[in-house]
């Protein structure tokens, strides 16, 4: 007869509760103490579950409720499904650093430059975790970011973006400089001015191969263009190409300044305005609040203003 029954769907889960409640404790004013009933509702539901199951489940001996042969046999499944769903529905444990653990971020070349701080801590503080940094393909790998395949996404972008599925923490914010080689014509001029800036070629850095940077962006709006002989897509290479050439280069101002005087370049202010670069962290609003990454913004905010 019992065979025949269907437990799920359609059997309440609170009574479930109660049939574990009450397996375990073998007392009905116990179980009604836990799941916060009067003994009077409690006695109900065992009635409904008792209908529902066909079976007295258990039976009064002694002043203790002890299980039928049909509430022993389905016990071993109800109860670690209870304790299985329970655990399921808690929030996650904490994350524990001193446990071998990799977080994957995307960057680009200069954001893993900037990251460098970070990656000292860890390796001082927990050399256990490894830090796998990929090659950022895009400005915002949104699907990467939510199936897990990266943690974060390190980028930079000028611009405030709107985003229903990603959260970004802004980390730091520079502006751009226009480097020169020393032996350039107008290296010698006290500063640059638009005409200059339109005579001579330039580098171009492009991450994502685009064929316009800022830099054009911002002088088409004044109608005027510039000839770009050389584009790259990395940030950390382009002033190598600056070395007895007649290029111009405008790049982020914290990385020219860590090179200018090895390789013998000018740094000017660029002669029109150009807005500065946001570098950010970016990560899947479905993954906010998992233990392990709140973890790592707490370690990212040691350096970095978030």
């Amino acid at each position: 007869m019992h065979g025949e029954h269907s437990l799920l769907p359609n059997i309440d889960l609170n009574l479930l509760k109660l049939f574990a409640s009450l397996y375990q404790s073998g007392s009905v004013s116990k179980t009604a103490q836990d799941l916060n009933l009067s003994q009077s509702a409690c006695s109900h539901a065992l009635t409904r579950l008792r209908l529902r199951l066909d079976d007295d489940l258990f039976i009064r001996i002694d002043n203790e409720m002890v299980p039928t042969l049909f509430a022993q046999k389905i016990a071993q499944s109800v109860l670690p499904a209870l304790q299985l769903l329970s655990d399921g529905l808690n929030p996650s444990e904490s994350f524990n650093a001193n446990h071998s653990t990799t977080f994957t971020i995307a960057t680009t070349d200069y954001t893993a430059w900037c990251l460098k701080p970070l990656v000292r801590h860890f390796c001082v503080q927990y050399p256990q975790i490894n830090l796998r940094f990929v090659s950022l393909e895009q400005r915002i790998p949104q699907e990467a970011l939510k199936n897990g395949t990266l943690d974060f996404a390190c980028g930079f972008s000028h611009q405030q973006e709107r985003s229903e599925s990603v959260v970004d923490h802004l980390w730091f914010e520079d502006q751009y400089i226009t480097a020169i080689s020393k032996q350039h014509p107008i290296a010698q001029y006290p500063q640059l001015t638009l005409d200059h800036f339109l005579t001579y070629q330039h580098i171009l850095i492009a991450p994502w191969n685009e064929t316009k940077g800022i830099v054009d962006i911002m002088l088409a709006k004044l109608k005027k263009t510039r000839t770009i002989a050389v584009t790259v897509p990395h940030v950390l290479i382009a002033p190598y190409y600056l070395t007895q050439s007649p290029y111009l280069l405008t790049l982020p101002k914290a990385y020219a300044q860590q090179v200018a005087q090895p390789l013998d370049l000018v740094l000017l202010p660029p002669p029109l305005r150009i807005p500065n670069y946001k570098i950010k962290l970016y990560l899947h609003k479905t993954r906010q609040n998992d233990p392990r990454l709140l973890w790592f913004i707490e370690q990212f905010k040691r350096f970095f203003e978030l």
